[in-house]
């Protein structure tokens, strides 16, 4: 009888850990001694990855792969294992065996698509998947992966029909319906998507994905406060998610909660250090509050990050201005203007620091520019499918 993939796994990596230091001399005894079977070799690379001897425990996984006594389960763990600890090329000829072994139908086949996603061969993983549909036909899980592996080629009509069966098998197939929404909503069909959305999270309230996707269709709408309580859903059961954080504080800014806005930007940096969007809105806040000098070490570091950025380098100009730091702030204006020559809101500015300096001639062509420039206004939408 075929065991569920999820039961598959939750055998293959347990719960039992091996901790004794009795167990784990044993284990390195009949290594060494060459009397070790698959299932004790296995628990001493675990002991080895525990003592960060990594290379040593790859070469024994490695090994494990080949050996003529390793049971399907056993391989399914050392597989599962190697793709933890980012081996990739022994986890595919792992899975490739165990696919010989014909005894797990679609599973070895499906987990070697999605290790071919990794790598991006994006047209083999769709070959694997759709040999993964052809030896489980029946089973939802491998036409959402098809599903992902299509929508990561672009290739969303595909990807659309491949979800849309996923549900037609499992009507409560949560991540299809979330993946679903998102190519109905990038293609401009937002009702549609969020019906989609709705469902995923009826199904699946635990899914942060759903809520977050919702939480920007919300705001689309116009609807900010069930944006935001969407989000902070999505946080509570993904906190270190970066993006849904992002969104998050974005929302918050649009309904001018801007203390709780910056709480997630601080947020973002506790979880990544060096994250571009999280110090320039922690600098556009301080400069919202006319604090110039804390605004400038935040918004200088964003600069630093990501050079040539029109937006960060006027933000850092208008605190030098505000700070009557006319000289410093001229030539963060000019840069924008070398990047972007149709900022209006550039040469404005430009326009009054060649005034503060008495320039006045440069101040009436900059103010000329401002008035006839066109202002473009750019919207991002951050969202990513479900994998």
């Amino acid at each position: 009888m075929r065991l569920h993939w999820d039961k598959l796994l939750e055998l293959a990596r347990g719960t039992e850990k091996h901790c004794s230091t009795g167990k784990h001399s044993s284990f390195e005894k009949k290594v060494i001694e060459g009397e070790a079977g698959p299932e004790e070799i296995f628990a001493f690379a675990e002991e080895l990855l525990e003592k960060n001897k990594r290379r040593e425990a790859e070469k024994l996984l490695e090994t494990l792969i080949l050996h003529p006594e390793i049971s399907g389960l056993t391989l399914v763990k050392v597989c599962d294992l190697l793709e933890k600890i980012g081996n990739y090329n022994a986890a595919f000829q792992g899975y490739s065996e165990l696919k010989n072994k014909g005894d797990m139908d679609a599973y070895p086949i499906y987990c070697m698509g999605r290790l071919l996603e990794i790598e991006g061969r994006l047209v083999d993983a769709i070959n694997c998947h759709r040999e993964a549909v052809s030896a489980e036909p029946g089973n939802p899980e491998c036409y959402f992966r098809l599903g992902v592996a299509y929508t990561k080629n672009h290739q969303y009509i595909e990807a659309e029909k491949s979800y849309r069966q996923a549900i037609t098998l499992d009507p409560t197939h949560s991540k299809s319906y979330t993946n679903l929404g998102y190519i109905l909503d990038m293609h401009g069909k937002q009702d549609v998507a969020m019906q989609q959305f709705l469902k995923a999270v009826q199904h699946n309230p635990k899914s942060a994905e759903a809520h977050f996707n919702l939480g920007a269709l919300f705001g689309d709408d116009g609807n900010r406060e069930q944006a935001i309580n969407e989000f902070r859903v999505g946080l509570e059961l993904s906190p270190a998610c970066v993006e849904g954080r992002y969104n998050l504080g974005m929302a918050l800014i649009n309904e001018g909660q801007y203390e709780e806005a910056m709480e997630e930007f601080k947020k973002i940096l506790k979880l990544e250090s060096d994250n571009v969007d999280a110090f320039f809105f922690i600098g556009y806040l301080h400069y919202r509050r006319g604090l110039y000098k804390k605004a400038l070490n935040y918004l200088r570091r964003a600069a630093e990050l990501n050079p040539g950025n029109a937006k960060i380098l006027f933000y850092v100009g208008e605190c030098f201005n505000n700070m009557e730091q006319p000289d410093e702030a001229l030539g963060y204006y000019k840069e924008v203007i070398g990047i972007n020559p149709n900022d209006r809101k550039a040469y404005f500015s430009l326009a009054v620091t060649y005034e503060k300096q008495g320039d006045i001639e440069k101040a009436r062509q900059c103010y000329k520019k401002a008035a006839n420039g066109r202002d473009v206004k750019q919207k991002a939408i951050k969202r990513g499918i479900l994998e």
